[in-house]
């Protein structure tokens, strides 16, 4: 049974297309145990797009009691939301978080160089290493500035959409920024987040290696890490749940015995069997 941590709805995040019933009734399909719906906040976002990428928290929170009264038989519902850091939004969020009783944060960056990726594509211009290197730079800062967040979410989210031959990354490929990272991860005691929707756009992609590197992963226990929780990043109802038992049994195989979730802000850990 699993939990899926990162999700989102047509409601309160302008790139979703599915609604919280459909969500539900979807997740309860795929078997899964219980779902967070993570909404996306990103303030001061640097791009021109038709619906901002922020909500009302007191909606979200008044239509997030709607919605438990609506769960399907066994499913359990948990409230999120990702923020989308910038350096100067650092102290603002630690203050958003403990303003609202979330049971599960993610902090994620969705922007290099203050841009996202997804829209700005010259950034690939430059090597490979030199781009991810830059961009684990950055999360790395992301990790130390912030304290009041859970998860650490999609650390591949600069592979997304790069156009390399092989975007996957890598820790042979820049360990020293990995080796900063993950202990920044560690020092913090947050949740390295394995973010399936990578993986399933890989393979779209064609690209068979598509897993987390198994030396990324078995360096984080290396070096006291045991947190890593499972998101889909699920923006439509097609994804929930997408991989989560073949990257539950590699993340075992690397060396990950449990997988963490969050109920009031407190880790839950689920064995993986």
């Amino acid at each position: 049974m699993y939990t899926d941590s990162h999700n989102h709805t047509s409601q309160f995040s302008a790139d979703a297309a599915m609604t919280a019933p459909e969500l539900l009734a979807a997740a309860k399909r795929r078997g899964l145990d219980a779902v967070v719906i993570t909404e996306h906040y990103e303030m001061d976002y640097p791009h021109e797009i038709d619906k901002e990428l922020m909500f009302n928290i007191d909606e979200y929170f008044t239509s997030f009691s709607a919605w438990k009264k609506i769960l399907p038989a066994g499913l359990r519902l948990f409230s999120g939301i990702e923020l989308g850091y910038q350096p100067h939004l650092s102290a603002t969020f630690d203050r958003l978080a403990a303003s609202y009783p979330f049971d599960s944060i993610i902090m994620s960056d969705h922007l290099f160089n203050r841009k996202d990726p997804y829209y700005f594509r010259d950034c690939y211009s430059k090597p490979k290493s030199e781009v991810y290197a830059g961009y684990i730079s950055e999360l790395t800062d992301m990790v130390l500035s912030c304290s009041n967040f859970d998860i650490v979410g999609h650390y591949d989210y600069i592979a997304r959409y790069a156009p390399y031959e092989n975007p996957t990354v890598k820790y042979r490929d820049l360990p020293e920024s990995f080796d900063r990272f993950l202990s920044a991860v560690v020092q913090k005691g947050k949740s390295l987040e394995i973010n399936t929707r990578s993986i399933s756009k890989f393979l779209a992609n064609g690209i068979m290696d598509a897993w987390p590197d198994k030396e990324i992963i078995r360096r984080y226990l290396a070096l006291g890490g045991s947190r890593v929780t499972l998101g889909s990043d699920s923006h439509d109802t097609s994804t929930l749940g997408c991989y989560f038992e073949e990257t539950a049994a590699y993340l075992k195989e690397c060396g990950i015995t449990d997988l963490t979730t969050y109920a009031a802000r407190k880790e839950i850990r689920t064995p993986i069997i």
